[in-house]
């Protein structure tokens, strides 16, 4: 006999006069102090040599004051050998009635749980633990990026492990820096206050990206973390060399970024966005005319920006130069309108990015 506060019941139905998970629960609530409980059936776990493991149940409860195995054991009729201490920790212990902290396991589904609260919250609140091994490998595959590292981990793994997670996306790092990418890029300008930013932002979003918004300085994507999408905001021409931002805005092939303490790779990134105050026009305007070409086939996409309007630009090759396509309402100031067809915008920006040839308007020439 021991006092406990917790503990775990495990016992095997063979053995057990009764098959009835609610006869167990209410076996369970004539406990003297009983605070929570939560009971779970394992039959589709499997043993080594890969059968079926006898079906057993689980049940993990604790006391708001002590009580002792023996009392245990006897309520819930099972040897006293079956009412154990908690090895690990309460909530560890939870989260094994479902197998979520041991992905290797059949995972039962939480609402099966029978508990005196809720425990599919209580499951869904958890992270599970996780294996160095397993996160690894989905840093590899770019299914974890730094940005969303967060989801998979929970802190402490993170402040323990931080230096072999850091070394794990240096590898992916050094596969993906010779890759090959396809970038859309897009310019868009106008003076301050006209929610530039904002709309870029969205713009990401309805795409399926997550946004990277640069810092201030000579180094903008200091802080960027993988993201689909980069937003270098409120540019100006003299934060990058001409041809750093050739480079950097490249549609097909990869190359690394200057970064303050090291040189990055954005060949994840899908879709790079500039936001600035400088027409596009006004960008290296001192630059040879054939070379300034050049940033404007890679930024194909051009936007003027209105509070009321946004007029939407295609360079074209044959006039060396951006053609008009289309005019909208700006959606921004429209964002609490119901009336507003936002799903004509995005359905034609994104007909834009796949680089779908735009019909000309000779009239705006």
């Amino acid at each position: 006999m021991f006092k406990l506060k917790s503990c775990e019941v495990m016992q095997y139905f063979e053995y057990y006069d009764v098959q009835e998970i609610a006869v167990i629960e209410s076996r369970i609530k004539s406990l003297t102090w009983i605070k929570q409980y939560a009971i779970a059936i394992h039959d589709k776990d499997l043993l080594e040599n890969g059968s079926l493991k006898k079906k057993h149940f689980h049940a993990i409860l604790t006391f708001y004051n002590n009580t002792t195995s023996t009392v245990v054991a006897k309520k819930l009729h099972v040897e006293e050998q079956y009412v154990n201490k908690i090895r690990t920790t309460t909530k560890s212990a939870m989260l094994y009635l479902v197998h979520r902290n041991d992905q290797d396991k059949y995972q039962y589904p939480p609402w099966d749980i029978v508990a005196n609260f809720d425990y599919v919250e209580y499951v869904d609140g958890c992270l599970p633990k996780v294996k160095k091994e397993n996160i690894a490998e989905r840093i590899k595959s770019w299914e974890i990026k730094k940005y969303n590292l967060h989801e998979y981990i929970p802190i402490n793994e993170y402040a323990i492990n931080k230096m072999y997670y850091e070394r794990c996306f240096e590898f992916r790092q050094s596969i993906i820096k010779n890759m090959d990418r396809k970038l859309t890029c897009m310019f868009i300008t106008w003076k301050s206050g006209i929610w530039k930013t904002t709309f870029a932002k969205m713009l990401a979003e309805k795409m399926g990206f997550h946004a990277f918004v640069s810092s201030g300085g000579k180094n903008p994507l200091d802080d960027y973390k993988w993201e689909e999408c980069i937003i270098l905001d409120d540019l100006r021409d003299d934060v990058y060399d001409f041809a750093d931002l050739l480079k950097l805005s490249d549609n097909n092939t990869n190359s690394l970024v200057g970064c303050r303490f090291y040189n990055k790779s954005i060949a994840e990134c899908k879709l790079l966005i500039i936001t600035s105050v400088q027409d596009i026009h006004d960008f290296y305007k001192y630059e040879i005319e054939e070379e300034q070409k050049q940033l404007f086939r890679r930024f194909s996409h051009y936007m003027v920006m209105s509070k009321e309007t946004i007029s939407c630009y295609d360079y074209n090759d044959l006039y060396w130069d951006y053609i008009y396509v289309r005019e909208f309402e700006n959606p921004i100031s429209k964002m609490y309108d119901s009336k507003y067809n936002w799903n004509m915008f995005y359905d034609f920006l994104q007909e834009s990015a796949g680089l779908v040839n735009a019909p000309v308007d000779e009239n705006k020439l």
